[in-house]
């Protein structure tokens, strides 16, 4: 019994340490995006069709080679094949690029931080579509957002806003991307794979991002620093931490993985102050801790209802 309680440990620590090195590495992606956008000039489209192109690829081939799973079956449905569509694109798809948009108009910790914002509005969709009043957890949870995000766009001056208005909209506009991208393949990954699903997604969307911004048409200056940057991004940021997400998920619940995604905005916040001198003042740090407390007040609320 004891050797089984110290497996079932060693199995948890495992997928916590998994899920937090998936949760760093995208939250770091944050403040090298911002670099590059910063001090190399990139446009998002072009890193879009360069990062979701080559990560796609790289994951399709792990699934194949590594894993063994077979590839194509998604294509073979057509009755998926739309749903799938619409994930990659209006999910997947819109939150890689409106994560950076959303960096390139603000910084790497407020752009982390309104992304968390799509817990919340599951919360408010399962209520308006599912006509499931919200519990007593999840509305204490979209009150303290609210609050949290009114003081993280505001800075304090409750009358004004503190970001750009499209700073805001690309935020806002993340989150719910982020919602639609939890939300629309629950059937999907039923019957698939999830590297399979996303791998295919990923290359989707690096395929359309290479029509909208071809990748050899007025490619940025090839510093070391811009090779490094992307590269980390392509490999780290993207790849890595969805792998390493989605293994952890073998060893612990995903709502343990959900509470430790919230070091997504940590790191992304910490990389920002230190490598960017990004600023952030107290009403911010107070609106970003209310933003992420929503995490753990839902994980509680599950745990009760369990």
């Amino acid at each position: 019994m004891d050797l089984e309680n110290k497996t079932n440990a060693q199995k948890r620590l495992i997928g916590a340490v998994l899920a937090l090195t998936g949760a760093i590495l995208w939250g770091i992606q944050g403040p090298v995006s911002q670099f590059l956008f910063q001090d190399n000039h990139l446009s998002p489209e072009w890193l879009m069709g360069i990062k979701m192109g080559i990560s796609g690829i790289l994951i399709l081939l792990f699934t194949k080679f590594y894993k063994k799973e077979s590839i194509s079956q998604l294509w073979k449905k057509p009755k998926n094949v739309f749903v799938f569509i619409a994930y990659a694109i209006f999910g997947l798809a819109a939150v890689q690029y409106l994560y950076l948009v959303t960096v390139n108009l603000s910084n790497a910790g407020t752009a982390t931080i309104l992304q968390s914002l799509g817990t919340v509005l599951i919360v408010i969709f399962t209520a308006i579509f599912y006509h499931k009043l919200p519990n007593r957890y999840e509305f204490v949870a979209v009150v303290v957002a609210l609050v949290g995000t009114w003081l993280l766009v505001t800075k304090g001056n409750l009358t004004q806003l503190a970001i750009s208005t499209p700073a805001l909209t690309c935020g806002l506009l993340l989150a719910l991307a982020g919602c639609i991208q939890t939300m629309l393949p629950v059937n999907l990954l039923k019957h698939f794979s999830s590297v399979v699903v996303v791998g295919w997604a990923m290359l989707v969307g690096g395929i359309l991002f290479t029509i909208v911004h071809p990748f050899w048409v007025e490619m940025p200056k090839m510093t070391l620093g811009t090779v490094l940057g992307v590269a980390f991004i392509v490999f780290f940021g993207t790849m890595m931490s969805f792998l390493c997400f989605i293994s952890s998920l073998k060893f612990i619940s995903p709502t343990v993985a959900g509470m430790l995604d919230t070091f997504e905005p940590l790191s992304a916040t910490v990389g920002a102050i230190i490598f960017l001198n990004t600023s952030f003042n107290g009403y911010e740090v107070v609106g970003g801790l209310l933003v992420l407390s929503t995490v753990f007040i839902l994980a509680l609320g599950n745990k009760k209802t369990e």
